[in-house]
């Protein structure tokens, strides 16, 4: 029985992933065990704290550099719709200063009319107010003479 594959060129043993795959736990435990037989155990530890910060702070930093790499992808995106919403957004902000402008002229009409009534009023006031004024005051008389009258015929009567 011949177990050597005529194809297999012995210099590259993980040829494919799968082969890798299965045979990275032993090599993971062979090297373990090397590493701490060889190395002292005060070295052994200090390194592999080392190795864990070492590990900590790129993965940090790699996350710092992704995390800006998306702002600016979303800055450029939110500049990239602004441009093409440039003539939209342009449009709105004229409508809006036009029905302001528009409000404003209305107010001012109002006021104006307003201001033309009171005028008026006041010009014509004047007349009514002597008319009513003379009127009030006939009235008034005419209470007093009822309020006269009513006391005698009251005095009669008893």
């Amino acid at each position: 029985m011949n177990w050597h594959d005529s194809t297999h060129t012995g210099s590259a043993i993980f040829i494919n992933k799968q082969n890798l795959a299965f045979a990275l736990p032993l090599i993971t435990l062979c090297a373990t065990y090397a590493y701490f037989q060889l190395v002292p155990g005060h070295i052994a530890w200090a390194l592999i704290g080392l190795a864990l910060v070492l590990y900590k702070i790129t993965t940090s930093m790699q996350a710092r550099v992704i995390d800006k790499r998306e702002e600016k992808i979303a800055q450029m995106d939110n500049d990239f719709l602004q441009e093409l919403a440039a003539d939209e957004l342009l449009q709105e902000e004229q409508k809006k200063k036009a029905a302001t402008r528009k409000k404003s002229q209305m107010e001012t009409k109002v006021r104006k009319r307003i201001a033309a009534e009171k005028k008026m009023e006041k010009a014509n006031g004047n007349n009514r107010r002597t008319a009513k004024a003379e009127e009030e005051e006939e009235e008034n008389d005419g209470d007093d003479l009822a309020t006269f009258v009513q006391k005698k015929s009251d005095k009669k009567k008893k």
